[in-house]
């Protein structure tokens, strides 16, 4: 059985992500755009970080019975959380502001093909700003 577990961090950056495997003891090799893990489990068959046209890594598992997919996912959330976070403050202003706008690029390009598929589904769309976030609303009239 095979599943595409998405999160609510997107994983866009390389060396964050690596070092929150190697904090999680998790062995991984890089071959192109594709992270292949080696987790210690034993149901696990094979689970890997795919680089998507967005430019964010999703993680896609094929395994027989796994139920700790859920935990190493949170865990690795938080670390590269913490990674990033620690990244960017070491950063230059210069760099800092690059890496914004390479997640704010992310976040335009995910919002706007979600806004062109509701579009072609019959939707109407408006924005809402929120606590510093936008949210889509998506209204379908059927009659």
């Amino acid at each position: 059985m095979s599943a595409v577990i998405k999160t609510l961090t997107p994983f866009i950056d390389l060396d964050s992500l690596c070092k929150a495997l190697e904090n999680m003891g998790c062995k991984y090799v890089i071959v192109n755009d594709v992270i292949k893990t080696q987790r210690t489990n034993n149901f696990n068959q094979s689970a890997e970080f795919r680089k998507d046209s967005f430019g964010k890594y999703s993680y896609f598992e094929f395994s027989i019975n796994d139920k700790q997919q859920l935990e190493f996912i949170k865990s690795l959330e938080n670390d590269y959380n913490t990674f990033y976070k620690i990244k960017l403050e070491e950063l230059e202003r210069e760099e800092k502001i690059k890496i914004e706008k390479e997640r704010l690029n992310f976040i335009e390009k995910k919002t706007n093909t979600i806004i062109e598929r509701a579009k072609e589904q019959g939707y109407s769309i408006s924005k809402e700003k929120i606590n510093g976030k936008t949210k889509l609303i998506l209204v379908k009239n059927t009659y």
